[in-house]
């Protein structure tokens, strides 16, 4: 029976009362190296909802002191490609979630479609964050006879859990709630989206449905984990920010490369790139991936960095194919000391290639023709560098065939070399 209380309360009051009520979390409480912490799960929704971040902009934004910062600033590509991979995660879970039900439903169709433009990785999960609780709270042992198999949490309303150590996917997932909000809202794609492909056109009703099931999974089916640790001062969170993020030997960015079968550049450099180069130069590798990205950096995006690529770059494919057969079916790289085969000749072409047919602003598609002959007709050798104004400047003496070698400033090479062959 459910039981009513027995004095009247005003609407107000009751309304109050609602939302004053306290969150409470199932969860297991223990000891990290001795110090107090509550383990548990939270859906992304929640993980957005009942954090905080103690950075500068909060403290500006919340009038507080700066003595009781405790965490960076947000870098904003590092959280936009975290929405990307959230998204991408969020995707497939929806297709998983409702292929039980419905296997040929159309709503799955739109789904897979919007697979296609957010991209898919080889594996989904986020890792563990870390978050403080600065008072400690309520907690109760729940108990299956005499042993204690969990304890629930009651958070009091308005109390937030500070983030220690994963804020960058705290505000992608905020990112990620508005970004699903504004569609369902508007039936559009958001202009202003950099995460997903941007679209004027209203969405179609299964769009809408498929859309509709990311958000329940975003709401209800999908959590990351996380560990709270109770009772830390500003001191204390500091050292553990520093802990989390100084005191770690980074992954080498060849291993990272070779891992990664998100990034759709990376993956386009393993799958295609390198298998013609070696066919073209007798099963040699004569570049590594980190070359490969920092060339096909510039050919996608005009960048010498492949980070933040866009997941959707079938566009695109076809214009990278074109470049990299043009270079590998030339005269010149057949010349075994030919400078085409240095990077910084590469990264330089590949700028090139990006001004003309890739580029939104700037594009210089009358030079298509130009550009082909200038790879295909060009005998790139001493005669050659010192044609191209400015560029013996960034040359060092060496004991080679050329008698130099490039310097290290790759970026003044590359636009010496555009220029030279656009002009």
């Amino acid at each position: 029976m459910i039981s009513t209380e027995e004095h009247a309360t005003s609407i107000q009051d009751a309304l109050r009362a609602g939302h004053e009520r306290a969150v409470v979390l199932l969860g297991q409480l223990d000891r990290n190296q001795g110090r107090p912490t509550f383990t548990g799960r939270l859906t992304l929704e929640k993980f957005a909802e009942l954090t905080v971040v103690h950075n500068r902009k909060w403290a500006e934004d919340a009038g507080e002191t700066m003595d009781i910062v405790t965490q960076r600033e947000i870098l904003d590509a590092h959280a936009t490609g975290l929405a990307s991979f959230m998204l991408q995660g969020l995707v497939d879970a929806t297709i998983g979630r409702l292929r039980s039900d419905e296997p040929d439903s159309a709503v799955i169709e739109a789904l897979q479609n919007i697979g296609d433009k957010v991209g898919r990785s080889a594996h989904y999960g986020l890792p563990p964050v870390t978050l403080v609780l600065e008072k400690e709270p309520e907690v109760v042992p729940v108990r299956e006879g005499q042993e204690v198999i969990a304890t629930r949490l009651s958070l009091p309303s308005g109390r937030l859990f500070l983030v220690a150590d994963g804020q960058h996917r705290r505000e992608a997932a905020r990112r990620v709630r508005d970004f699903l909000n504004d569609v369902i809202a508007s039936r559009r794609i958001p202009v202003k989206s950099k995460f997903f492909p941007r679209s004027e056109s209203p969405l179609t009703a299964e769009e809408m449905e498929a859309w509709v099931a990311i958000q329940e999974t975003f709401r209800t089916w999908t959590s990351i984990s996380f560990e709270a640790h109770v009772g830390l001062t500003v001191a204390e969170a500091r050292q553990m920010f520093t802990n989390y993020n100084c005191n770690v030997k980074p992954v080498k960015r060849e291993t990272n490369l070779e891992f990664d079968q998100s990034n759709p550049i990376n993956k386009f450099d393993k799958a295609w790139v390198q298998p013609e180069i070696e066919a073209k130069s007798d099963g040699a590798k004569p570049f590594d991936l980190r070359e490969l990205a920092a060339i096909d950096g510039f050919l996608f995006l005009g960048k010498t960095t492949i980070k933040g690529a866009p997941f959707d770059v079938a566009e695109i494919l076809p214009i990278a194919k074109e470049f990299w057969t043009t270079i590998l079916q030339s005269k010149e790289w057949r010349r075994p000391q030919s400078l085409l085969r240095q990077v910084p000749v590469l990264k330089s072409l590949a700028k090139a290639w990006f001004y003309v047919f890739v580029a939104r602003r700037n594009r210089k598609l009358e030079k298509a023709e130009q550009l082909r002959a200038y790879i295909r007709k060009t005998k790139f050798d001493r005669e050659w560098m010192e044609t191209v104004p400015g560029l013996k400047a960034h040359t060092v003496p060496a004991e080679n065939e050329h008698k130099f070698r490039f310097s290290p400033a790759h970026n003044d090479i590359v636009a010496r070399i555009v220029e030279h062959s656009l002009t």
